[in-house]
């Protein structure tokens, strides 16, 4: 099992950011749980997390809340999706979009990866 160090920051403000580590076994679902308490938000909708490349691309979907793609093909469940399943880059960047009263987006760099 590994541990990663992931760098989270607002999409407008990069220089405005939290460091959380997560272990490979755990949910993005717990992970979205600590990012909300990190930057001091509350869970008030649905947010999806997108793998993505370097040039912040979306990618393959992941949802706190049951939804569909443009196909209609279920998307991966965050309280489902464990990380050692999705973290195939040791530079993996993933794109976070909190959907509520305002849209909120981050950028979720993997800045290291450590032994558990």
């Amino acid at each position: 099992m590994a541990v990663y160090r992931f760098k989270i920051s607002f999409e407008d403000y990069e220089d405005i950011y939290r460091e959380i580590e997560v272990n490979s076994s755990q949910s993005f679902a717990e992970f979205y749980s600590a990012i909300l308490t990190s930057i001091g938000f509350e869970n008030h909708g649905s947010a999806s997390f997108y793998m993505s490349n370097d040039s912040w691309k979306k990618g393959t979907e992941i949802s706190t809340t049951d939804k569909k793609d443009k196909s209609g093909k279920a998307v991966a469940r965050a309280d489902k999706a464990l990380f050692k399943n999705y973290i195939a880059d040791p530079h993996q960047k993933i794109y976070l979009l909190i959907e509520s009263e305002s849209n909120w987006a981050f950028h979720i760099e993997l800045i290291k990866i450590l032994p558990a």
